[in-house]
């Protein structure tokens, strides 16, 4: 009997390739903690510039600037060039001294105007204000300069002739012009009643320093209606 041919059996199939086993939690746990551990790198923060503290020098040299440039003038020394004037102070004449911290000053009051004059006829009186003298108290201060605040004139009974409160700059002093009059024939005895506020310059700006009043400065000579 013939011999079957033997049957060919397949190959058995390639064994699968084993799958890695995942790692245990604790592993995966550990390795998060590691990465949550190393720092990140942040940009490192601009540092401000300080315009601040050149803003606020900028301001205060500018205050100082305008403050000494708003300054008046200091008034001058006349000596007693118009306290002895017969045209400033034909009627009259008073001198007053300060010495305070500021320095040594003289200050002078020249009266002139008509010695005689009709009945119901105005006419003025000049008064006007001069530094005879003055010596600052240190280097730092340039001297002094006044504005009127008052200037009335008075009958010796006290009566209110004429009064105001302005005063024009001359440039070697301040005067006032008061006008009056009188209805009555009489010699009439007149005083002057001042009062000027006093401003010291310094080398970098200036300070109101003190209200200087004259209570009673009389004329010389009476004033004549007729």
């Amino acid at each position: 009997m013939p011999e079957l041919p033997e049957e060919e059996v397949p190959p058995p199939p390639p064994p699968e390739p084993e799958e890695e086993a995942p790692p245990a939690e604790e592993e995966i746990v550990e390795e998060y903690e590691e990465e949550e551990l190393v720092p990140e790198e942040r940009p490192r923060p601009r540092r401000k510039k300080h315009y601040g503290i050149f803003i606020v020098l900028v301001v205060v040299l500018v205050i100082l600037l305008v403050w000494t440039l708003l300054s008046p003038k200091v008034m001058p020394q006349t000596g007693d060039t118009y306290i002895t004037s017969p045209a400033y102070a034909n009627l009259g004449n008073y001198t007053g001294d300060r010495d305070i911290w500021a320095g040594k000053m003289t200050w002078g009051l020249a009266v002139s105007g008509p010695e005689s004059v009709a009945r119901n006829q105005s006419f003025d009186i000049m008064v006007l204000i001069t530094k005879v003298y003055e010596k600052p108290g240190n280097s730092w201060l340039r001297g002094t300069s006044i504005s009127v605040q008052n200037i009335s004139l008075f009958l010796d009974d006290g009566t209110l002739l004429a009064t105001t409160h302005d005063g024009t700059d001359r440039g070697f002093g301040v005067s006032a012009n008061l006008t009056l009059s009188f209805a009555q024939r009489d010699t009439y005895t007149i005083y002057v009643y001042a009062k000027f506020l006093v401003y010291e310059m310094m080398r970098i700006g200036f300070i109101p320093l003190e209200s200087v009043e004259i209570t009673e400065a009389y004329l010389d000579v009476g004033i004549q209606v007729s």
